[in-house]
């Protein structure tokens, strides 16, 4: 997927945004944004003192970049707390001062995930502070964080913003929003933090360096794109946040073969996971498919010619519930090349009109993972037809503490009447069956064991005599036959047929057969 600059018109009322894309005779503001999936991009802090944001993005090979901590312009020094290319006992370039001590800062943790806290982990790839926070799990807290943070900007200031947020999913937005000009309002925070959570569907966002600092490089256009006021004049601000794609992971094929752990979610007798009449409980679907599943990959082998092992993290035998703090541990003690955990969906407990399926990788995945995930969910809905509810992200237990690549599938609501009858029949279990093996051969490259044909008997042949005779039947002649040492052999289709038969040839049984 590569990145767009999405840009929309947006004005403020009454606490509600509102959108008149393309209507510069209202008072509104442009707000130019970015998603960046975590999955396929990376973002990191880069800084040189005195650096424009461009200069910094064209360095790193930037596809994208922002501008981000907030820096004086008297010195050119940046100020609050900024981490970049964290290593052990690395000193920042810059520490909080008694007046940015306590703000929030941006940051991205080893394992690749973002986020935004007042205390970041104690080891971090890097941290910038930005002021005011905006969001909290959804809540905005513009008012709460400017106190804290003893910003001189006004809050109903408005003005050109820079600012950073982040969804449920992990996905991080870059936002530039104008001002400054005659068609530009701009935006004050509050604004800014319902334009995050109302329209961008962020969950958690903090404010940058904005005014004539803000700047939104974007590698294809060959520069800026917003209409920053200091554009022409771009400020060596010293610090950006760049954004690199990740390179392409192709998934191994090991040569001492694939071996994959099979995950019947939850268990026969897990609380609530069955349709709103009990008629089936989520684990005899689940049960049925991680088996069907295991059947199938039998049948395959890599494309070096070695074995596909499964084995299941799930009490096969439906005797108990496994923990899922249980299935984790069995899988890392002796990680598998892969995970794929199985589950009919459920929404509400009662009938409802909830439908589709979906696949799912961790926030913070592998590509491998991610790549699983696709290709399993595409099968699913070529080969069910049922609703494409995509390929999603989230911290469930089984695929984000596991250590190998892992996705999660849920093939179906069991509180949908018309789901609850194809969950229940054996041959909406197969198709299922059959498309999470169908993204596993089209990730790992898999393929189908060749059958050996039946060995065919052994003729040998030497020095005989032969002597033709004449073959009559009720009196008519038919063609000859022959008497090889002592045997008599006549023609049996045409005897057959003379007598209204017929004469078939089985080529696998290796055998001529005679009816009537």
């Amino acid at each position: 997927m590569s990145l767009t600059v999405t840009k929309i018109r947006v004005y403020v009322s009454g606490g509600k945004v509102y959108r008149c894309d393309g209507n510069y005779t209202k008072k509104a503001t442009d707000v130019r944004y970015v998603v960046i999936t975590a999955a396929e991009y990376d973002i990191k802090a880069v800084a040189r003192t005195g650096a424009k944001p461009t200069v910094l993005a064209r360095e790193n090979n930037a596809e994208l970049a922002i501008n981000f901590p907030y820096y004086n312009d008297a010195d050119r020094a940046l100020l609050g707390t900024a981490i970049v290319n964290w290593t052990k006992g690395a000193t920042p370039l810059a520490y909080e001062t008694s007046k940015t001590r306590g703000r929030a800062e941006l940051y991205r943790e080893p394992s690749g995930k973002y986020g935004i806290a007042t205390s970041p982990p104690a080891i971090v790839d890097f941290a910038v502070q930005g002021s005011p926070e905006l969001l909290r799990a959804g809540a905005v807290v513009v008012a709460e964080s400017h106190k804290r943070d003893q910003l001189s900007i006004s809050l109903t200031d408005r003005s050109q913003r820079t600012a950073v947020g982040i969804r449920a999913n992990g996905d991080v937005v870059f936002v530039v929003s104008d001002g400054r000009t005659s068609y530009d309002i701009g935006l004050t925070f509050e604004e800014l933090a319902l334009v995050f959570r109302d329209q961008l569907g962020c969950i958690n966002a903090i404010n940058g360096d904005g005014g004539g600092s803000s700047i939104l490089y974007v590698k294809s256009a060959g520069g800026a794109v917003n209409q920053a006021s200091n554009r022409n004049a771009e400020r060596g601000t010293g610090c950006a946040l760049v954004v690199t794609k990740k390179a392409v992971v192709v998934p191994p094929k090991p040569d001492a073969g694939l071996n994959v752990d099979i995950d019947a979610g939850h268990g026969p007798n897990t609380a609530g996971k069955r349709c709103p009449d009990d008629s089936m409980r989520e684990f005899a679907f689940n049960s049925v498919v991680a088996r069907y599943v295991a059947d199938e990959l039998a049948g395959y082998t890599t494309d070096t010619g070695k074995p596909v092992s499964t084995r299941f993290v799930h009490a096969a035998d439906g005797s108990r519930d496994v923990p899922l703090s249980e299935r984790v541990a069995f899988a890392n003690g002796k990680p598998a090349d892969t995970y794929v955990s199985i589950h009919a969906n459920a929404f509400g407990s009662g009938w409802n009109d909830a439908n589709g399926i979906e696949t799912y990788a961790a926030t913070v995945a592998s590509a491998t993972s991610v790549k699983l995930a696709q290709a399993v969910q595409k099968a699913l809905i070529s080969a069910t037809g049922r609703r494409n509810r995509g390929m999603k992200r989230a911290d469930f237990t089984v695929i984000s503490k596991t250590t190998m690549p892992a996705i999660l599938v849920e093939a179906g609501f069991m509180s949908n009447r018309e789901e609850a009858t194809l969950l229940k029949s054996d041959s909406y279990r197969r198709k299922v069956a059959a498309a999470i093996v169908a993204g596993l051969v089209d990730v790992y490259g898999l393929r189908q064991k060749i059958v050996a044909e039946p060995e065919k008997p052994t003729k040998t042949t030497k020095d005989v005599t032969i002597t033709s005779v004449n073959v009559e039947v009720n009196g008519t002649r038919v063609l000859d036959g022959h008497i090889i040492e002592g045997t008599s052999y006549v023609p049996a289709r045409a005897v057959a047929e003379s007598l209204g038969g017929a004469v078939t040839w089985d080529e696998v049984a290796w055998t001529v057969k005679v009816t009537r």
